[in-house]
């Protein structure tokens, strides 16, 4: 509690962009944009690393085919927003709204979405690996053909979810609030030592990734000789 009051605190340094062009460069530059109205905002193809992004009203944006790393949507609102093709890489997505929203192809990687609201969202051959679900609302969600393998998902509300064609790893569904009413089948079966390989190899091309952008964004940023 005391670190929320913290944050919350630091209003001189909230940034209210515009435009989409300042809402662009304010969150590659890790500005904080806690509570900013970013509604409906063309916000496709950003590559980002710790982005700040609390309780940012992103209702109908557009944030597809982009890679955010280590992001901070708390409690942000992503109603009906088009997040389709985009990968999330750790960061925090606890109780943030993905209700009725495009996740279709993307991948939810070692995120914490816990309490988070997928209610009606289309994950559609979408891929959530080593995610906390625990508390997540997926109420009438379109899971079909999605992946999942090693999260939690205790007290998760599968209720009226599609998960026809899905594939799942390592999952205890016994512990969800609502299970699925058919629980999707098994993951081709690997030996114990190649999950991790295949996690690994999948870290270090993300990494490589994000070094070139950090590299991309500094060399934008230093004045020309």
């Amino acid at each position: 509690m005391a670190q929320e009051i913290k944050i919350e605190k630091k209003s001189s340094d909230v940034v209210q962009p515009q435009t989409e062009k300042e809402a662009r460069q304010s969150i590659r530059d890790k500005q904080d944009l806690s509570g900013a109205p970013l509604r409906g905002m063309m916000l496709n193809n950003l590559n980002t690393v710790g982005s700040i992004l609390r309780k940012t009203d992103l209702t109908w944006a557009m944030l597809s085919h982009g890679l955010f790393v280590n992001a901070n949507f708390y409690r942000a609102s992503l109603y009906q927003a088009g997040v389709n093709n985009t990968i999330f890489m750790g960061g925090d997505l606890v109780k943030t709204s993905f209700k009725e929203a495009d996740l279709s192809e993307s991948v939810l990687l070692g995120v914490d979405a816990e309490n988070a609201s997928f209610e009606g969202a289309n994950l559609r051959g979408a891929a959530l690996v080593r995610a906390d679900l625990e508390d997540a609302n997926f109420t009438g969600a379109n899971l079909t053909d999605a992946r999942l393998a090693s999260c939690d998902v205790t007290n998760a509300d599968f209720t009226d979810a599609d998960l026809s064609g899905a594939r799942a790893y390592h999952i205890d569904w016994s512990k969800a609030k609502v299970p699925p009413a058919i629980l999707p089948d098994p993951l081709i079966e690997l030996p114990r030592w190649a999950l991790p390989v295949l996690i690994g190899g999948a870290l270090s091309s993300l990494s490589l990734l994000i070094y070139l952008i950090i590299r991309k964004n500094k060399s934008k940023s230093e004045p020309v000789a």
